[in-house]
């Protein structure tokens, strides 16, 4: 499978649970928009992998969802990350992953500009 096919399967079960609504969904990178200080972002980013030999794919992923600047309500945007993080443990397959496996707890991070971004790791298995 392509990279851009695990982005696109990663977006589409986001999207399948309805978690992308209100919120501007990205790869890769993190590109703010202009004028968007009120805009939240779900970030979907490659996280490291495994061994390219096996008859399994084995890479670790990241989702980044990132609140408005000076949100209003920081515990609806960590709600969400944490959301996103239960159904994986329950509703991870899609067409072409097996797994979605949490890696961790939900770290959170402030920036400059008063965005809190809160980190959702995981690892995927796909088959060959």
């Amino acid at each position: 499978m392509k990279r851009s096919e695990v982005y696109d399967e990663i977006r589409d079960w986001i999207k399948s649970h309805g978690y992308d609504e209100g919120y501007i969904l990205q790869a890769r990178f993190w590109n703010e928009r202009s004028n968007s200080n009120n805009d939240r972002y779900i970030v979907i980013q490659q996280n490291g992998g495994a061994a390219g030999e096996e008859a399994i794919t084995r890479d670790y992923f990241r989702i980044l969802v990132i609140s408005a600047r000076n949100d209003a309500n920081i515990s609806e945007v960590e709600d969400l990350a944490d959301a996103i993080r239960q159904s994986m443990l329950t509703e991870y397959k899609t067409d072409k992953i097996t797994h979605m496996k949490p890696v961790g707890a939900i770290p959170a991070m402030q920036t400059r500009e008063g965005r809190f971004i809160f980190t959702v790791a995981f690892q995927t298995i796909i088959s060959r």
